[in-house]
């Protein structure tokens, strides 16, 4: 609690999106599965509580290593989460589990976050009553479209009935953040400062489908202001001022005063979810020829069959992008198909392999837009196609059948492959953002290639052209994107499991986008960085340290950062690879959740035995 002079405190900024923002309202319409959240004039937001709640994790997570008390929030115990909490985040946020018992210690938030609007009101206003549409385009919405990817095929999920959109604001919007602190001390001031750091060195994600690509921010402008109140004068002058935060003082070097004052504690003893480090990568996807992700309304608006996915629509400042829900999904289904090839390689026969199985399919679920579920015959179709069942599904019928009880969530009888890429039960620990079209040194201007083609099916009786086959498309010709992925945690298999996937993108193994069969979407990962942040030399991934490279200070953490044109590391990542296998090698599935069918045994081993593969 704060004993000194009375003070008004205030934290101002700007929040500028690196990607697409979906600040959803769980609500769809006739135009799209998901609406963005807009107030009772139309105008799109951030509400507080979206930004607190972010903040509020980080800093739950980050407080153990400050060498404060452990919150409720993070017991193991299902029981234990539900009850009143007095630890220091609960003390800045107030109370997890507010009670009024006798004896309570409860009390409310000494942080109030307040609605993040759009730095510029009055032309948003302008565009949302249709007066001016050039006045201000970052918040021109619009619809992204979505589909998960068949893990047999390769191609899109049509049986698993994945195919969603929802509406987003563009990469560029800018909102205006305040927080203000009340009756705050310097506990209080050290565990934000730590979080901010965090925010400013642009490890900030609000809103929906973070993992997915969207929802980056930067935060820029970041000041701590103060407004005296130890004269009456003072507070009359405050309580007039509808605005008091434009003309309170800013305190240069408020984060790293506060930040030279933390002192940095173990693991030891601490709950797994507390913060130990981060990967983030940084790279070029360079296409090797056409590259298609197609954009319906673009089409529409070109009058091609097929367009590619723009920044902005109907804009000549838009640019493309390669959205990270699909640059997410072609690593994922390429992990798993590395995971599985293992697994089927040590599995002694199809029951043995399915109690080994690593990567679930997370297109079938117990609910589906289709109508499918376990007592009809289409359910039954759909399971003969896609016998790879989820996880979730498996962990769900398990309860239904009272397998588990309902103290169990089932986050560890989940498969690899949703420990590392998340599932409905547990959030993924990898971030892939949406990967912006990438202009040359010698243009200040995106100046990307557009290519009109033509296709025309074959009629396989006559030999000439199908009718009614003829299609076209509007597609970027050899165009480089920025990459950047981010992994929260990351253990040795993971960062080995991930390595792999990240090898074969960079000897151009995969595709991405629409036409895979045409050759469209073939992309190399080039001039790469990765950078590994941890708190404490006990955190760093193993064999990092020998490698002898020089370390940075970027708010708590320390960085080290390895390039594309070190040679010395793979020695280091092949150990990480190691560890991967031996992972794999290890893992079994609970006996509550078994799987009980396979796309291979039983499928395809007929005609393709393992000893004609390997």
């Amino acid at each position: 609690m704060n004993n000194g002079p009375m003070a008004y405190k205030v934290i101002t900024g700007t929040l500028k999106a690196r990607t697409a923002v979906h600040i959803g309202t769980g609500e769809g319409n006739d135009l799209t599965d998901a609406l963005i959240r807009r107030d009772a004039e139309g105008q799109p937001f951030i509400p507080g509580t979206a930004i607190a709640g972010v903040l509020r994790t980080l800093v739950t997570r980050l407080a153990p290593r400050l060498g404060k008390e452990i919150c409720r929030a993070l017991n193991e115990k299902k029981e234990e989460r539900v009850k009143s909490c007095n630890c220091a985040v609960c003390r800045l946020f107030g109370d997890i589990n507010p009670s009024d018992a006798d004896g309570s210690t409860s009390a409310a938030s000494r942080l109030l976050v307040f609605n993040a609007y759009p730095s510029n009101k009055d032309s948003e206003s302008q565009i949302m009553n249709g007066s001016d549409m050039e006045t201000n385009k970052r918040f021109y919405t619009q619809v992204r479209d979505g589909v998960g990817i068949d893990r047999v095929t390769g191609t899109a999920a049509r049986l698993g009935a994945v195919k969603f959109d929802l509406e987003v604001l563009p990469s560029g919007s800018t909102f205006e953040l305040r927080m203000e602190l009340r009756s705050s001390g310097l506990e209080d001031e050290i565990l934000l400062a730590a979080a901010l750091a965090e925010w400013e060195n642009g490890r900030l994600w609000l809103g929906g489908r973070i993992g997915r690509g969207l929802g980056a921010f930067d935060l820029h402008d970041l000041q701590f202001k103060t407004f005296s109140l130890d004269t009456p004068v003072k507070i009359l002058d405050f309580l007039k001022d509808d605005t008091p935060w434009q003309k309170a003082q800013p305190k240069e070097g408020w984060i790293q005063e506060r930040l030279d004052s933390v002192e940095l504690f173990s693991t030891i003893g601490k709950p797994k979810t507390v913060i130990r480090g981060w990967l983030s990568l940084t790279g070029t996807l360079q296409a090797e020829g056409p590259l298609l992700s197609n954009d319906a309304v673009v089409a529409g608006i070109y009058g091609f069959d097929h367009a590619p996915l723009f920044s902005l629509w109907n804009d000549d400042k838009g640019f493309p992008i390669l959205p990270g829900a699909g640059l997410r999904g072609v690593l994922r289904s390429h992990a798993e198909r590395l995971a599985r090839t293992l697994a089927t390689l040590q599995a002694e026969d199809k029951d043995d392999f399915l109690r080994r199985c690593p990567a679930c399919n997370p297109n079938l679920r117990h609910k589906s837009k289709n109508g499918a579920n376990e007592t009809n015959e289409k359910y039954n179709e759909i399971k003969r196609i896609l016998p790879l069942e989820s996880c979730d599904w498996l962990i769900t019928k398990a309860t239904k059948a009272n397998i588990l009880s309902n103290n169990e969530d089932g986050s560890d009888m989940l498969c690899l492959a949703c420990r590392m890429f998340g599932s409905p039960r547990l959030g993924s620990r990898l971030i892939v953002e949406d990967a912006h079209y990438q202009s040359s040194e010698k243009q200040s201007e995106p100046d990307f290639k557009l290519k009109m083609l033509d296709f025309l099916a074959i009629d396989r009786f006559t030999g000439g052209g199908a009718e009614g086959a003829k299609f076209d498309a509007l597609a970027l010709w050899c165009p480089a994107f920025d990459f950047r992925l981010y992994m929260d945690n990351p253990e040795p298999w993971q960062l080995g499991w991930l390595w792999l996937v990240l090898r074969d993108l960079s000897e151009g193994w995969l595709t991405v986008g629409f036409g895979r069969a045409k050759g469209f979407g073939r992309l190399k990962l080039t001039r790469w960085t990765a950078n590994f942040g941890y708190l404490l030399p006990e955190d760093a991934p193993p064999g990092l340290a020998h490698l002898g490279l020089t370390n940075t200070e970027k708010g708590v953490f320390t960085t080290t950062e390895i390039t594309s044109e070190m040679e010395e590391w793979i020695s280091v990542a092949q150990g990480w690879v190691n560890e991967f296998r031996k992972t794999v090698e290890q893992f079994k599935r609970s006996e509550k959740v078994e799987i009980t069918d396979d796309s291979y045994f039983g499928l395809v081993d007929g005609r393709y035995p393992l000893k004609c593969i390997f």
